[in-house]
């Protein structure tokens, strides 16, 4: 009874941001499990990393779109979509954000809104397009992507010259995740829709050249030694995806390589 815990065989996925640095090995990891997976994303070109031919042989499936989760509209289509060719409407993988950088004597409010427009808003638009037919169907299972800065925050130090420091409504916006996360999980628990975050670590991406300085200011606080990559991401979600925890709900999972244990 067991072998089929992780099983993901014919479910539905909705995954936003599906095409970007962690959204696209969820994507593989969800349809490898059998999940069909749909894919939200801005940049149509970044779809060329989940065709066929590139991801390989899967149980499931990844379909695209192209869609600003910004704009509740165009996301409620495509779950609407969705809906109209499964029939059904099983996990929501919250991922996507997009955020402008702005240090602190530059923070306006019109860059705070921003930045909590790209981070958090629409986290409650896409859930509020997707909670309707879970409902209806007594089952679904919402996985919200947070960060490691809604459990602590950021040490300045660590970010050397390089300017790269999240700005304050990052903290903010993702310590809301988490509380946003529990709400519907306690409204919801009952009529079978569970909502769960989990807290992703250092997983920087190499936009410049080599600086080992930052990488040992990172790796040294965190006791694995090292960075996260993309794939250590997905076990936590097919988990929650998955009838493996049908018994969880409301809560949030680090994935940090045990940074936030120190």
């Amino acid at each position: 009874m067991y072998e089929d815990l992780f099983s993901l065989d014919g479910r539905v996925v909705i995954v936003t941001g599906g095409a970007g640095h962690l959204g696209r090995e969820m994507a593989k990891g969800l349809a490898a499990f059998g999940a069909h997976v749909v894919v939200v994303g801005r940049n149509a070109e970044r779809f060329a990393e989940l065709a066929p031919e590139k991801v390989g042989p899967v149980k499931g499936s990844i379909e695209c779109f192209t869609c600003d989760v910004r704009e509740p509209e165009a996301f409620t289509e495509v779950v609407d979509r969705a809906w109209a060719k499964h029939g059904r409407l099983d996990v929501l993988v919250n991922n996507a954000a997009s955020a402008p950088r702005a240090k602190w004597d530059e923070l306006d409010k019109a860059a705070w809104t921003a930045g909590l427009d790209g981070l958090l808003n629409h986290y409650f638009t896409c859930t509020r397009a997707v909670s309707g037919y879970m409902l209806k169907q007594g089952r679904g299972s919402i996985v919200n992507n947070a960060s490691l800065w809604s459990v602590v925050a950021p040490i300045r130090k660590m970010y050397l010259d390089l300017g790269n420091e999240p700005p304050a409504f990052v903290a903010t916006a993702k310590g809301a995740i988490i509380q946003m996360t529990r709400h519907f999980a306690s409204e919801w628990a009952a009529q079978g829709v569970r909502v769960n975050a989990f807290s992703p670590g250092w997983f920087p991406q190499k936009r410049g050249p080599e600086r080992p300085d930052y990488m040992h200011e990172i790796t040294s606080r965190i006791p694995m030694g090292r960075i996260g990559t993309p794939p250590d991401v997905v076990g936590m979600v097919v988990f929650l995806a998955s009838d493996a925890s049908s018994y969880v709900t409301g809560q949030n999972f680090l994935v940090d390589g045990g940074y936030s244990i120190w």
